[in-house]
């Protein structure tokens, strides 16, 4: 998809509306998860998305080539929720807020036998396990695919930390879930595949 979404980044920058359209199209759902788990207020995130959208257009012709519209586009959408909880009084200046949400819908088409949902059941038990500082970062790194670069302007933890924070989170649902690390995120891959 980011192959795609690059392709149509390009003419969007040209002025082509209909690429512009397939970038919110491709994007949309990614910004309203990424959204809905740091602020989990439909009216905020859907207002947000849309003043994004609305700022990107109108200031197209400012923009420089991005190697990752995707993450751009996450970045821009965080601060726009920041700004928006600051506004309303939802957010006090010196801190954000801290919780991150990482929420499934267990009864997926896809999971077709009781043994993945039972191992869907289990991960999704080991991701509560998390700090939200750890399942923001899983979430970015094996849910976005975003890199631990992307991860640092999108969050403003530092690249050393992201590792450290990364490496605990799968040190722990190694320990709840009993497997090795390559199960592990095996394992998460298969749950984003599922939700994705």
């Amino acid at each position: 998809m980011s192959n795609t979404v690059n392709t149509y980044w390009d003419s969007f920058l040209a002025g082509d509306k209909f690429a512009f359209e397939q970038i919110y199209r491709l994007l949309l759902p990614n910004l309203y998860e990424y959204g809905m788990r740091r602020v989990a207020d439909e009216t905020l995130v859907k207002d947000a998305i849309q003043d994004v959208f609305i700022k990107l257009w109108e200031g197209r012709e400012k923009l420089r080539e991005i190697a990752s519209p995707k993450h751009y586009l996450l970045v821009a959408l965080k601060n726009s929720l920041l700004n928006a909880q600051l506004r309303d009084g939802k957010l006090s200046p010196i801190s954000e807020k801290e919780e991150f949400a990482l929420n499934f819908n267990l009864e997926s088409q896809i999971i077709k036998t009781e043994e993945d949902r039972l191992r869907a059941e289990k991960l999704v038990r080991a991701l509560e396990q998390l700090t939200a500082k750890q399942r923001e970062v899983i979430y970015l790194r094996y849910f976005q695919e975003l890199s631990y670069e992307e991860i640092h302007a999108l969050t403003h933890i530092s690249i050393k930390s992201l590792y450290k924070i990364n490496h605990r989170a799968i040190e722990t649902l190694k320990e709840f879930l009993a497997m090795p690390k390559g199960d592990v995120i095996l394992l998460l891959s298969l749950l984003r595949f599922l939700y994705s």
